[in-house]
């Protein structure tokens, strides 16, 4: 969900950062839009002294740190944490965090696999690439808890996003592959083809595309799809940035292909040493 954040508590002279995604909170109202929308990613282990203490001192918000702490102690759950947090303001109504607590009942629900997927699913979202593959390779290479071939389908399609993200060409497209012959997704055949097309000319591109009875009218399609954006590129994923070095690549567009591949390996450069933190 999305929200404005409208701050009335006091703002942290220094914020509080979730280490694994990199995320600062300076106040009571970010640290509620934080936990609500990324509750698979907030372990109970993160949830300690240091954290207590920000929210004593940084905050001034001594009864919650010291309610926090004393229930650390007695709960084997983030999620119980995370409520009172939620439940101490009125930044989210009542009815909304009614339906976070159903949320999270639900999602102790789910067996180990589907936890470990949106765990993934989050990293993948916050473009922490190198987590979420460790998080995919583990399922796929321990799938005794996988519900279904769609399901193991879609584990390897974000696996393959993963990897176009990192540039791990090989893999991304033998990963999208896999994921097509499992959850039989035209979106997963489509991504295969993007990262097919990053290293071939357009005779290899119409080739490889009738391997899949795709003809030229989807041939001008992909070749549409792969130009056809106004963001700033700087505000792109990698993937796609590598999209849009393709279209250039295609139409002869040396200078803003390497532009763009310039700027994609300096970002993966960036990403790969922050991930080692």
């Amino acid at each position: 969900m999305s929200k404005i954040i409208l701050c009335t508590t006091k703002e942290a002279s220094n914020p509080f950062i979730f280490l694994n995604t990199k995320v600062e909170i300076n106040n009571y109202e970010e640290l509620c839009f934080y936990i609500y929308n990324n509750t698979v990613l907030i372990s109970k282990s993160s949830l300690s002294d240091k954290l207590f203490d920000w929210i004593r001192d940084e905050l001034d918000m001594p009864a919650l740190a010291a309610k926090l702490s004393a229930l650390s102690n007695k709960t084997s759950f983030a999620q119980d944490l995370l409520v009172e947090i939620l439940n101490e303001g009125d930044y989210y109504e009542p009815e909304e965090i009614k339906i976070y607590v159903e949320a999270c009942q639900k999602y102790r629900k789910l067996n180990k696999c589907q936890r470990k997927k949106l765990k993934a699913d989050a990293y993948l979202g916050y473009r922490r690439y190198i987590k979420a593959a460790s998080i995919y390779d583990d399922i796929i290479e321990n799938p005794e808890d996988i519900p279904d071939r769609e399901f193991l389908g879609n584990v390897y399609h974000n696996r393959a996003v993963a990897a176009a993200n990192n540039l791990d060409t090989e893999d991304a497209k033998k990963y999208f592959l896999k994921a097509y012959e499992l959850n039989d997704n035209e979106e997963s055949l489509r991504g295969y083809l993007i990262v097919f097309a990053a290293g071939n000319d357009s005779t290899n591109i119409r080739q490889e595309m009738r391997k899949y009875d795709l003809d030229d009218d989807a041939f001008e399609s992909l070749m549409l799809e792969i130009g056809d954006s106004n963001e700033d590129v700087r505000e792109m994923t990698i993937f796609s940035m590598l999209q849009r070095a393709v279209y250039n690549r295609m139409n002869k567009d040396m200078i803003d292909y390497d532009k763009r591949m310039d700027i994609i390996l300096g970002q993966l450069k960036d990403g790969f040493r922050e991930q080692a933190i």
